[in-house]
């Protein structure tokens, strides 16, 4: 659709604020389905040139601009996977809209997402992350410091509810009522016979105990899932690109490497396959791991599954919230139900080394 036959006011208004004038074709390439975002991409004819522009709520302006400030120091450090942050005309990379959005344009990124890489591209992937791990530890903004990872406080933290406040809670009447709701609810059912055969209770009580040391933290992704990273069309094992750096934040290293690992798809076993283990190798080739960043990396995987699967069953009985896409969040909660069993019993004790 050419972008002078847009409807949305928002999004026109984004767009002058790059392209002025000018003319262009817009594509949506999605309305994120978790976050709500809109995202298009805008051709401007070249496709080196292409833009895609991002919305979000205007209250996230200042964290926008602290990971502009990010991925512009990866790229400056040598990480050309970063997509490259546009200024708009007025010189700013955060342009609000007038609706109450403001919008950010970075490069598009041509390239292929695999939910199932290939060794070599396991390996890929890793190295690059790795790269962007040296080159972030040397951003003066947020210079490394020692402390107990904020993803390891989180967890603990969420065991404790979780103790006090089990599943079955979230089946109580008087509970959001929708077709996604009812879908979801089944998946409690699940979920919670599951955790009485598995015994997620004692599990959540490691987690609870666990005293994890102080650790080195930096400025991490944090959300480096398998469809965000982007391999090149014409040459499958290299990574063109690496997108979507909006959960950026400061904390151990471990939590890109359990995020990258724990979205690909394989064996329902926690203990990493092949494909993890040549992946964590590549890694440690530029950026060694201390020991317990590599301790760190299957725990925060396993607790990742418990957890990601408690936020879902909260989010849409408890607090209601609505999501664009229901077959999505449903095949994300299935894929969690899927990996409770091996979670919960990884956690449980019988851990095989990584």
């Amino acid at each position: 659709m050419l972008l002078s036959q847009v409807n949305d006011g928002g999004l026109r208004s984004a767009c002058t604020a790059w392209l002025g004038d000018r003319d262009a074709v817009v594509e949506w390439i999605a309305s994120d389905a978790f976050s709500g975002s809109t995202i298009v991409r805008v051709c401007c004819g070249d496709p080196e040139g292409d833009l895609v522009l991002k919305s979000f709520p205007a209250s996230a302006r200042p964290r926008i601009a602290w990971v502009h400030q990010l991925m512009t120091r990866l790229r400056a450090a040598g990480c050309i996977e970063v997509p490259a942050v546009v200024a708009g005309r007025s010189g700013g990379t955060v342009v609000e809209d007038g609706d109450g959005q403001v919008w950010e344009a970075v490069r598009f990124v041509s390239g292929v997402a695999f939910d199932e890489p290939s060794v070599d591209q396991a390996r890929a992937a890793a190295a690059t992350v790795a790269r962007l791990h040296l080159a972030a530890a040397g951003w003066p903004a947020a210079p490394p410091r020692v402390g107990v990872p904020p993803a390891v406080t989180r967890r603990i933290e969420q065991a404790e509810r979780m103790l006090s406040e089990p599943w079955q809670r979230v089946l109580t009447p008087g509970g959001v009522v929708t077709s996604l709701g009812d879908a979801v609810a089944a998946r409690v059912v699940q979920a919670t016979a599951i955790a009485r055969q598995t015994g997620l209770e004692g599990a959540l009580q490691r987690v609870v105990a666990e005293r994890a040391p102080p650790g080195m933290l930096q400025a991490v992704v944090r959300d480096i899932w398998s469809s965000h990273v982007l391999f090149a069309a014409d040459e499958p094992t290299r990574v063109a690109g690496i997108v979507d750096f909006h959960a950026a934040a400061v904390d151990s290293p471990a939590t890109d490497l359990a995020r990258l690992l724990g979205s690909w798809c394989r064996g329902r076993a926690i203990p990493l396959g092949d494909e993890c283990r040549e992946a964590l190798s590549a890694y440690e080739s530029i950026r060694q791991l201390t020991a317990e960043e590599r301790r760190l990396v299957p725990w925060l995987d396993a607790t990742a599954t418990i957890f990601g699967l408690d936020n879902w069953f909260r989010w849409i009985l408890v607090e209601g919230r609505r999501f664009e896409c229901s077959a999505r969040v449903l095949e994300r909660v299935d894929q969690l139900v899927g990996r409770l069993p091996d979670a919960v019993v990884w956690l449980g004790g019988r851990r095989c080394p990584v």
